[in-house]
């Protein structure tokens, strides 16, 4: 086959080839530029990495002697004959020459110590004597030979002395013997006991060419450079003027290198920066340096270009055909074979997809139907396992192939979950149906996570629960049973606030064991009624016949029911709480008791008190009030133990309640009879307790009991008080002699009259009256 039969349309997949090896053949020539990048990168870190060796050894040197230049600037600024002469002042004696001669002399030995020091003064403000190591001279000769600029005025050289303290390098121009040479100066200040007192100002002239002596030796056309923090250019070489690079605020960082266009050369510089006096150390670089090592490096690379095009080139026609002449014969056979004939302009990868597509098109119909239905079918399968409802005529195991199940084990156990309480669903405007497929699918997501990759969970929906099949993955254990349950309804309640109750059957061999484990799960469900709802109940932990106290299968004897009538006749509601708890304790401890027996106990309890509530009801109101609170729809819609015992405790307080407040009214009525009763005969002087009780029909203990329970006052001292109130009245009149009021209070004796009223008022009746 030749290309003339292949037909060069965009849309072909021989278009798509050839862009794609096209594609291919970029890749040399893109690893031949990263590769020429890399050797010029490589380049530009040697050279660096060259430069910054060298500056850096500069760095160490000046830096070295600029530190001895700093510590003998301390040694004269600690010398005695230097600041002995701070406060001498004009005009000079000969005394004052001779210490001069002697500081030359010091400075001289001074000098020597370091090679760098060209010369140093010593500027003495007060006298305005300048010291060196030769003469003796002022300050305006000084500024004569050391000026920063030519145009620099006397004045602005002054002002840089008049700083309180100073220790600083500054570049000058330094003239001496008729010549001017380039300079750096270190000013240091001689510091006072008095500050307000002119100083004195110690002064190293440095010569540049000794700052670059110790540059190490570089290209021809390298330029190297020192600027001071100010942006001043301490010293430089190379250079016949400072070039626009040369800029402190541009150099950031400790170090670095860039490329730098000046004037319109290229240029490397690679800079670093002085720890201890923050000077940048400069090293300027053609950028032609590079150019020249990278020629050779440019002629490999383009022949490498050229030749992988060439090549690439020959091995592109060559698999161009190879690859086409299969695609073709497919397309041929196809159009042959499904009747879809390749038209021009076409896809290849095109048309073959259209022809599959026809041709599974049924197919994946017919699957998409099956995968709607699969989990409804399923589920169905699982229940007939649970209720035993097995097709004889299919063997078990093609049954569970055909449902995609794979069973680990032949052990099984069977989990139902029991929905409670809604939780946070149920405020939710979602009907009861929607909102327990809404709990059930999220208790089945649950479920299969806790059971892991260890096990396996088959769910399914049976009878308004979830029925969750447990196959082992490995040795079954019962305790693995009820970690699964605590999990899936400990997560459901700490985040959905749901309560469930969990049934566990007990562990069966083979499928056929489920319908076995499910009734068991039934019978664990049913035991709620014993434990409670919101638990977790295993068939194992059931009782059985065994198990079962045959002394005492069932506690609720006569004299008890008794008891507990009259307790709620009484409405004592704590005895009569006390003695239901004490019941169903008995009954319920241990979990011995059965379910028809837990029944019967709800019902005998529920009797008992529906029975006393109507023994209670006698009168009109009282029956009233049992019809109107619903008690007995309360305790019939109890579904455990412990709920109606709950409700049986809400009634019994209701009941109680109900008993109390009635006695209360019956007793509050009698205590208002004996007050009045007591007001209109207080002024019987045979008024006492018992003719109180004759009036009433009550003992005299039993009548003084009730009274000061009503009105926390005992009867007597009412009397005495009532008595009391009329007799103060009756004084205050100032009509009637003390003997006489009291026989009209009641009281027979004048001195009981006395006492009586000391006791209740502090002072006699006779001081009483007289203060009125």
């Amino acid at each position: 086959m030749n290309l003339a039969r292949i037909r060069f349309h965009k849309r072909s997949i021989i278009v798509t080839w050839l862009v794609s090896y096209l594609s291919v053949l970029l890749i040399p020539i893109m690893i031949s530029g990263i590769l020429y990048a890399a050797a010029w990168h490589v380049v530009e870190s040697e050279v660096n990495r060259a430069n910054t060796s060298a500056l850096k050894q500069m760095e160490q040197a000046i830096d070295n002697s600029l530190r001895g230049i700093e510590r003998i600037s301390l040694e004269i600024a600690l010398n005695k004959l230097v600041t002995g002469f701070i406060n001498t002042s004009k005009p000079l004696t000969d005394n004052d020459y001779y210490e001069l001669i002697s500081i030359a002399s010091d400075l001289r030995l001074y000098q020597t110590a370091n090679d760098f020091i060209e010369q140093i003064y010593i500027y003495y403000r007060n006298s305005d004597t300048v010291i060196s190591t030769r003469d003796r001279t002022n300050s305006r000769m000084l500024y004569e030979k050391t000026r920063e600029q030519d145009t620099m005025s006397y004045e602005e050289w002054a002002k840089f002395f008049e700083k309180p303290y100073m220790q600083e390098y500054t570049p000058i121009t330094f003239r001496e013997d008729g010549q001017s040479m380039k300079a750096v100066m270190y000013a240091k200040s001689v510091i006072l006991a008095n500050p307000d007192q002119p100083g004195a100002v110690i002064l190293f002239v440095i010569k540049d060419s000794k700052l670059l002596a110790n540059i190490p030796s570089t290209s021809d056309r390298t330029s190297i450079a020192v600027l001071d923090k100010e942006n001043r250019l301490v010293a430089s070489t190379g250079l016949e003027s400072r070039p626009a690079l040369l800029d402190y605020g541009k150099l950031t960082g400790k170090n670095g290198m860039f490329m730098s266009a000046d004037a319109g050369q290229r240029a490397a510089v690679s800079y670093i920066t002085s720890e201890s006096t923050g000077w940048k150390y400069i090293s300027t670089i053609p950028a032609e340096l590079f150019d020249d090592k990278m020629a050779y490096m440019k002629k490999l690379i383009y022949a490498s270009i050229i030749l992988s095009l060439l090549m690439g080139g020959v091995v592109t026609y060559l698999f161009l055909r190879k690859n086409y002449v299969p695609i073709n014969l497919l397309i041929q056979s196809f159009a042959k074979k499904s009747g879809l004939s390749f038209q021009e302009g076409l896809n290849e990868y095109g048309y073959l997809q259209a022809a599959l597509n026809n041709t599974f098109a049924e197919k994946e119909q017919v699957d998409r139907r099956l995968h709607q239905h699969r989990d409804a079918i399923r589920s169905h399968f699982l229940q007939g396992l649970l209720k035993g409802r097995l097709e004889q005529n299919v063997p078990i195991h093609e049954s569970l192939a055909a449902h995609d199940i794979r069973v680990a084990s032949p052990y099984y156990a069977v989990l139902l979950f029991h929905i409670e309480h809604f939780g946070k669903f149920e405020m939710d405007q979602y009907a009861a149906p929607e909102k327990v497929r809404m709990l059930h699918f999220l208790i089945m997501n649950v479920a299969e996570e806790v059971i892991g990759d260890t096990n396996q969970a088959f769910i399914t929906e049976i009878d308004n629960m979830q029925a969750c099949i447990v196959n082992f993955g490995t040795d079954p254990d019962s305790d693995e049973l009820k970690r699964i349950a605590e999990q899936v309804k400990s997560f459901l309640l700490d985040h959905f606030h749901v309560h469930l109750t969990v049934a566990i059957s007990e562990i069966h061999q083979e499928l056929y064991g489920l319908p076995p484990a499910y009734q068991q799960t039934l019978a664990a469900l049913e035991y709620r009624l014993v434990m409670g709802s919101g638990e977790i109940i295993r068939y194992e932990d059931l009782p059985s016949s065994e198990t079962v106290r045959p002394s005492r299968s069932y506690y609720y004897p006569l004299t008890v029911e008794h008891q507990l009538i009259n307790l709620v006749k009484a409405g004592d509601f704590e005895k009569s709480s006390a003695i239901i708890n004490e019941i169903i304790e008995i009954n319920s401890s241990d979990a011995s008791i059965s379910v028809p027996l837990a029944k019967c106990l709800m019902f005998d309890l529920t009797s008992t008190l529906l029975k006393t509530m109507d023994e209670i009801g006698a009168s009109s109101n009282r029956r009233t009030f049992i019809v109107q609170t619903h008690q007995v729809d309360r305790l019939m819609a109890s579904s455990t133990i412990k709920e109606m015992k709950g409700q049986i405790r809400e009634v019994l307080a209701e009941v109680c309640q109900f008993i109390q407040d009635d006695r209360q009214q019956d007793h509050n009525a009698l205590s208002q009879q004996v007050i009045d009763y007591v007001k209109s005969h207080y002024a019987d002087v045979n008024l006492n307790i018992s003719m109180v009780g004759e009036k009433f029909e009550l003992t005299p203990s039993y009548l003084s009991k009730q009274f000061k329970a009503q009105t926390g006052e005992a009867l007597l001292d009412f009397i005495s008080r009532t008595r009391l109130a009329e007799a103060k009245r009756l004084l205050s009149l100032q009509q009637l002699s003390v003997s006489d009021i009291a026989k009209q209070v009641g009281y027979a004796d004048i001195n009981t009259f006395n006492r009586i009223f000391k006791k209740f008022e502090g002072i006699t009746p006779g001081k009483y009256k007289d203060i009125q």
